[in-house]
């Protein structure tokens, strides 16, 4: 039997399934990677979010002049994110002087830690340490006294 000339120029039934299947396929797959993308997008966002308010939180806990010694200080942001400020007593091996009959400083080191929690972490997703020095003795007028030397 011989074919139509008009009949030759068209797909077949099964030409046409292949081709949408592999197309659909396609597809998927290029939906599957945007997907994943955009999850990995918003864990960076979130890890952003939390570094910038870690960064804000510190900086004002350590502009804070009201601040002297141990404590620990908490709030949370609009976002539903927690933070707290932890400010402890940092041992500057006060009993070995670099040099003898060396006198002691008169200022300490108080050390800061950030945490900041998701609204959605039960653990903290971010943590920052520092350390500030502050006056170790502090005259009404706020200026230091040296202690004497032994």
């Amino acid at each position: 039997m011989k074919r139509s000339a008009a009949g030759a120029a068209g797909f077949t039934l099964l030409e046409v399934l292949i081709a949408l299947s592999i197309l659909g396929i396609g597809a998927a797959m290029t939906m599957s990677l945007i997907s994943g993308s955009l999850g990995k997008i918003r864990k960076v966002q979130v890890r952003a979010r939390a570094i910038q308010h870690a960064q804000t939180v510190m900086e004002l806990s350590l502009l804070d002049q009201s601040v002297k010694g141990p404590t620990t200080l908490r709030g949370d942001f609009e976002d539903g994110s927690r933070w707290i400020v932890v400010v402890s007593d940092f041992d500057m091996a006060r009993d070995r002087p670099l040099q003898p009959n060396m006198p002691v400083m008169p200022v300490k080191a108080l050390a800061y830690t950030v945490e900041i929690t998701g609204p959605e972490s039960q653990t903290p997703d971010f943590r920052l340490h520092t350390l500030k020095l502050v006056s170790a003795l502090a005259t009404p007028g706020g200026l230091a006294v040296p202690r004497p030397m032994p």
